[in-house]
């Protein structure tokens, strides 16, 4: 068994902490951290999420200019946690310094449910392509399953293979989207929706601003874990550079076009009908057919992108999962994966059927968790260990008796969701601030979030470090 891993360059290990020494064999290099985010953004996933802006009813020019301007903000938060993979920790386990040993396992819960959605609603827009590829023959949840069991076939391999498909599967996703572009522009339509004014305006102005938040940093609870076989002198710089453009051209470019794409199913009464019938799929064909049987092959790749854009989500969720505590380390990752990926399908096929509204609330609750994430991990080391990784024991990830409990980040979870209460707007629910904002009420449950967890992070852990002494 051990000939035969390392000859197909299997990965055993789980969330031991790499060290210096274990790097000189299966090394990672710098630019990975590169094209594997291009290939992980470069999806089908990526398109539907920037036609959502459309759906709420902002003109396409509208939509632009906040994909921009997020996203050039945004993704500058998983670029900068990316780094942290050169502590040789994941960031779930990482998050122990600042969350504590046991009040991680609240990042442990959120993380694993994380990438289980995504995992799902990742698979549901490769799946609605497939659907609309076949004309209905190919069910959305056969589509799913087809898209999840390729993901778990390279995530139980490990790493090395995961590295090794990256450097590549981003061209063909690429190839399909300036292709489409160019075939469907003619159909595009910079002034078909008309943005709503005023009070309105501004309401479904921030409830896509939530949406474009979301999508970018919901890689904050994974991005360290494919670096941490990099060399323990490559610059931070280095890696944080090449993380965000990784995440932030791909993001960009396929978000818009996405909008675009939206723009013509309100001038083109078949673009229309082939969204409602089949989703991101439906439109995403009509733009391809001036391409014949080219776009019909190049509609296959889009749907295939969803694997590379899930392959996060499967990987990460069985470090994730480790986490739990001693018991849980023993599970053999190859077990974990198997697990996330059978929860996997089994949420992607009941999502199907109620898609649009499964992914503007995943997106939004989501979002509200993974800020108070990077609240808590971000003032932890800017202003309790004052930006010095040396003030890290980096050897005592798994020792609860030098770790703190966890009573601050605790503390900061619990006032994070109660101003994420206040603020969000789903599509079952609309809390009183946001429901005061325009007719149906606005997202601002992202801010809250952040204030209310960020002033009471301080406070908490201050007290917790006075009485406890971690």
């Amino acid at each position: 068994m051990g000939r035969w891993a390392r000859t197909i360059a299997f990965e055993k290990g789980g969330i031991q902490r790499v060290t210096e020494d274990d790097r000189r064999h299966n090394t990672t290099k710098w630019w990975n951290a590169c094209t594997f985010w291009l290939s992980a953004n470069m999806a089908v996933a990526t398109l539907s999420t920037g036609m959502v802006g459309g759906t709420m009813g902002l003109a396409f020019w509208d939509c632009f200019a906040i994909i921009l301007v997020v996203n050039v903000a945004s993704c500058l938060i998983p670029a900068w946690t990316a780094s942290f993979g050169l502590t040789g920790l994941r960031m779930t386990t990482f998050s122990r310094f600042s969350f504590g040993y046991w009040g991680n396992i609240l990042v442990v819960i959120f993380s694993m449910v994380s990438t289980t959605g995504w995992n799902a609603i990742n698979s549901i827009s490769g799946a609605s392509v497939l659907y609309a590829l076949s004309d209905g023959r190919c069910p959305q949840w056969a589509g799913v399953i087809i898209i999840c069991t390729t993901v778990w076939i390279i995530c139980a391999l490990g790493i090395t293979w995961i590295h090794r498909l990256d450097a590549f599967l981003w061209v063909p996703p690429f190839i399909v989207w300036c292709v489409a572009a160019g075939t469907g522009a003619s159909k595009f339509s910079g002034t078909a929706i008309k943005s709503p004014t005023g009070a309105n305006g501004a309401a479904s102005a921030l409830s896509f601003i939530a949406i474009i938040l979301s999508f970018s940093t919901s890689w904050v609870n994974c991005a360290a874990d494919y670096n941490v076989r990099m060399p323990v002198d490559t610059p931070r710089s280095r890696i944080f550079f090449a993380t965000y453009v990784g995440i932030l051209v791909p993001t960009v470019l396929v978000q818009t076009l996405g909008a675009a794409i939206y723009s013509g199913t309100f001038v083109n009464p078949s673009w229309k009908l082939a969204y409602q019938e089949a989703g991101v799929g439906g439109p995403l064909k009509m733009a391809l057919e001036p391409a014949g049987g080219f776009g019909k092959f190049l509609l296959v790749l889009a749907a295939l992108s969803s694997i590379p854009n899930n392959i996060p989500n499967n990987y990460s969720f069985a470090l994730h999962a480790q986490n739990f505590g001693p018991w849980a380390l023993k599970i053999p990752r190859v077990v974990l994966v198997t697990f996330g990926f059978v929860v996997a399908i089994i949420v992607g096929c009941f999502a199907a059927r109620y898609f649009h509204d499964t992914l503007q609330t995943f997106l939004s609750v989501i979002g509200y968790w993974t800020i108070i994430h990077i609240v808590v991990v971000a003032e932890e080391h800017l202003i309790f260990r004052a930006r010095r990784w040396s003030r890290y024991d980096l050897d005592s990830w798994d020792n609860p008796k030098l770790l703190p409990f966890g009573w601050g980040a605790i503390g900061a979870f619990c006032f994070g969701f109660i101003g994420a209460a206040l603020g969000m707007k789903v599509a079952w629910y609309t809390a009183p601030i946001a429901s005061l904002i325009g007719a149906k009420g606005a997202n601002i449950g992202h801010e809250l979030t952040f204030a209310f967890s960020a002033l009471a992070f301080p406070v908490f852990r201050w007290l917790e470090k006075k009485y406890t002494g971690k």
